[in-house]
């Protein structure tokens, strides 16, 4: 290293945490967006997929879900998950304590 950065904090400053730099107004947006992103790309597809599905009721929905092929479709995608999940999970384990254990090119500091 060339040299060490030395910051002038003023009180007030010095006895905020660390990982805060933002004032709570900045804050408070910053997670109103967040959220209000969240509800359009996750809660608006959400609820239209449910109103969809029982639009014509909840009787035909029972009935299309309990078709021989939407229960071979349900078992696929229970399987896959069941599969792929402790598999990303011991992957993603795995990667993180390399990542974190060893020095390699391309890893900052």
């Amino acid at each position: 290293m060339a040299g060490a950065v030395t910051a002038h904090l003023s009180p007030e400053s010095a006895n905020r945490p660390k990982h805060i730099t933002e004032s709570a107004p900045v804050r408070w947006i910053l997670i109103a967006v967040a959220l209000l992103f969240l509800t359009f790309i996750v809660g608006l597809p959400l609820i239209t997929v449910f109103v969809e599905a029982f639009k014509k009721g909840v009787g035909v929905y029972i009935a299309s879900i309990t078709e021989k092929d939407a229960l071979s479709a349900l078992r696929l995608t229970l399987l896959t998950a069941a599969i792929a999940v402790p598999l990303n999970t011991v992957f993603g384990i795995a990667a993180a304590w390399a990542i974190t254990k060893f020095r390699f090119r391309g890893k900052m500091r």
